[in-house]
């Protein structure tokens, strides 16, 4: 919706950020995790950041609609695009609430789900 996001903003939060765009056939894989991660762990200290690096931004509603995502998106200006896409993607990178990285991973792989789960749960708060 126009607005932006720092990571500076999310201290004291489990983030997982991820980098995808429509046309990635692995983002389209990897992208229902992402979202049962948000599920799960979203009524917690989780933030989900999902970063689309699309050119043709009108082609996300229709993208999300119909793999069923309600994440929060945001938009890489397409300065940024190249940087953020120039390991791969999906780019996948989770920071503890001090914003260090406590994982990353490009690509997509099935067993990243329970990797993720792991790792997000060391750092999350207790649920109240």
């Amino acid at each position: 919706e126009g607005g932006s996001v720092r990571l500076s903003q999310l201290k004291g939060n489990v983030v997982l950020l991820n980098v995808w765009a429509t046309w990635c056939g692995p983002c389209k894989k990897e992208l229902p995790i992402v979202q049962k991660m948000y599920d799960t762990y979203s009524d917690r200290n989780f933030v989900v950041v999902a970063v689309n690096v699309d050119a043709d931004r009108r082609r996300v509603q229709p993208f999300m609609q119909q793999f069923n995502i309600s994440i929060p998106v945001y938009y890489a200006a397409p300065e940024d695009a190249g940087p953020l896409t120039a390991m791969g993607i999906p780019s996948t990178f989770i920071l503890a609430p001090d914003r260090t990285l406590i994982d990353r991973a490009v690509g997509y792989s099935p067993e990243w789900e329970d990797r993720w789960k792991k790792v997000v749960e060391k750092h999350l708060k207790s649920r109240k």
